[in-house]
């Protein structure tokens, strides 16, 4: 199998500890907090092998560009593939409420 190698940036770092900080501050119990992450994390393993599971962004917005979504629970994935280098560029990760496409500067 023809597998990508999955590099996360420290955009994604910064925003799994934002996400930790508000359920840890939400009251969530501490089982629900461990199974979004994990979800999380698994998706990402996903994209090793299929990375092209999420859909294009340049679907919801007038924007053109190269990002992909991975809907990963109640969270969204943004990544870019970068097919000559088999490689999938993880960037950001947003609660599906959040205004993305503005913090992404698609708008």
């Amino acid at each position: 199998m023809n597998e990508y190698k999955v590099k996360i940036s420290n955009t994604f770092d910064n925003d799994m500890n934002r996400i930790m900080v508000y359920l840890k501050g939400g009251n969530y119990y501490p089982e629900t907090v461990k199974q979004i992450f994990e979800t999380i994390y698994q998706d990402l393993k996903r994209l090793r092998t299929s990375p092209k599971i999420g859909g294009k962004l340049s679907s919801k917005t007038t924007i053109d560009n190269d990002y992909r979504y991975l809907v990963s629970g109640q969270y969204l994935i943004f990544y870019k593939i970068f097919e000559n280098q088999k490689l999938v560029q993880v960037y950001q990760v947003y609660h599906g409420k959040e205004n993305y496409l503005v913090k992404l500067n698609l708008v």
